[in-house]
């Protein structure tokens, strides 16, 4: 049954059972012996009806299949294929969300959730609960999406494999967001593992979950385990059936790729997720692949094509509502401007976004931001104030274990102390970055 319009509102908590199974029996032509018989009598139907007499399990499946429903049908006020209309629903106002409608979606599944409660589907009321979550993850509050995926990890016991991994992967990212890139691993290791421990495993799951990990043990510096997850993905690829869960792993892949100097194969799995996701409707997860499209190319040099890739991104993201996808593009896109020369509006993009960042706990964020603007005072010629953006970004990625991250503001930072003449503080920030070097996995990979 595919959704067409809302659902009837539920009748469960203001109607008792006896007056649904009453309502239901009469809307079928059906008499109080015709209901009843040939199992129990009128009289029995009639105390049932007026609340007198408590239905057992066997009563009420007999009169569920008399009026053609199910037990939980009758017991609940269910309507028939309520929870397939539900889910419909769901997808429907998540496709909503993606192309900006964040009100409209918001209050969207707030009704379902409501509606899945009254209606005892607690796995529909976890996709809503989770759905409501992506709402504060696309508005960049982290804090309360990390609440709403808690909250929707309150049911996660009766949801699908598939739907439990994307909620872990979810809180992961929030942990890692907010600078705790080690419990952001460890949460989606132990849910990994007890996902294989179960017996036959969910590909769907299996691959939302080694995508989780990925991007934190990038940036941790642990390349060999990234690469790993990545294999590993590539595997679960082939027998994965959501076609969103196979572009998040392209896209997500895509940045293991770059990392290591495989630009080839970046550019190649970026391109599949900007196909997948275009394909299913998902408008702000396409112009996110956009947004990694433009950084791979910035990497590379090719700052015309990233500056055009960039700048298309961040007015798609804006459109979809994503703040989180905004603020990145538009780090990119100041890192582009830099390089190109022009420092004036690099600084001034990088500086709009900095009252968004003090809302955030989005560490990463934070640190790339004063490292790009420690590297714009240090084009302009302000080495002191160069030295001290580039200090603040480097203690804040080394207290989050950004490894990699660290390395580079390390030799930035030593090489503006050097200019300034400060030799004994440039080794020790060299030092600073060969340390974070050194507690990385990232040697050969291949």
């Amino acid at each position: 049954m595919v959704y067409r319009g809302p659902m009837p509102s539920p009748r469960t908590e203001a109607e008792p059972l006896g007056a649904r199974i009453r309502r239901l029996r009469k809307a079928r032509g059906l008499t109080q012996r015709e209901l009843a018989e040939p199992r129990y009598d009128r009289g029995f139907l009639a105390k049932v009806e007026s609340g007198s007499r408590v239905p057992s399990d066997d009563v009420l499946s007999h009169l569920a299949r008399r009026l053609g429903l199910t037990a939980d049908e009758l017991r609940f006020g269910r309507p028939p294929g309520a929870a397939a209309d539900l889910t419909d629903a769901l997808e429907s106002a998540y496709r909503e969300l993606q192309r900006g409608g964040l009100g409209s979606a918001e209050r969207e599944f707030a009704r379902i959730e409501q509606r899945a409660a009254a209606y005892r589907l607690p796995d529909v009321q976890c996709h809503a609960r989770f759905y409501l979550g992506e709402v504060h993850w696309q508005r960049y509050d982290i804090p309360l999406a990390d609440k709403g995926f808690a909250h929707a990890m309150e049911l996660a016991e009766a949801a699908s494999p598939r739907l439990r991994a994307m909620i872990v992967n979810r809180v992961a990212a929030c942990r890692a967001l907010s600078g705790d890139l080690g419990a952001s691993v460890a949460l989606t290791e132990t849910a990994l593992a007890g996902l294989r421990a179960d017996g036959p495993v969910d590909p769907d799951a299996e691959l939302a979950l080694v995508t989780a990990l990925i991007h934190p043990l990038i940036e941790m510096g642990a390349l060999r385990r990234a690469r790993r997850a990545a294999e590993e993905g590539r595997r679960a690829l082939v027998f994965a059936q959501r076609k969103d869960i196979s572009a998040r792993y392209h896209r997500q892949a895509a940045q293991l790729w770059q990392a290591i100097g495989l630009a080839d194969r970046a550019e190649k799995d970026l391109s599949r997720a900007l196909r997948l996701f275009t394909s299913i409707g998902y408008d702000r997860d396409a112009a996110r692949s956009r947004w990694a499209r433009g950084f791979l190319w910035r990497r590379l040099g090719k700052l015309d094509d990233a500056h055009a890739e960039l700048l298309l991104a961040r007015d798609l993201l804006a459109k979809a509502g994503s703040r989180e996808g905004v603020l990145g593009a538009t780090i990119e896109l100041a890192d582009v401007r830099r390089r190109q020369g022009a420092l004036d509006e690099a600084a001034e993009l990088a500086e709009g976004i900095r009252p968004l960042l003090d809302r955030s706990p989005d560490i990463e964020a934070k640190a790339e931001v004063l490292r790009l603007l420690g590297l714009i005072a240090r084009a302009r010629g302000d080495l002191p104030e160069a030295t001290a953006l580039l200090e603040e970004a480097a203690t804040a990625q080394e207290n989050s274990e950004l490894r990699g991250a660290l390395v580079a503001t390390s030799l930035h930072l030593g090489d503006t102390l050097r200019a300034r003449g400060l030799l004994d503080e440039a080794v020790a920030a060299y030092r600073r970055g060969v340390r974070a070097a050194a507690m990385s996995d990232s040697g050969p990979v291949d």
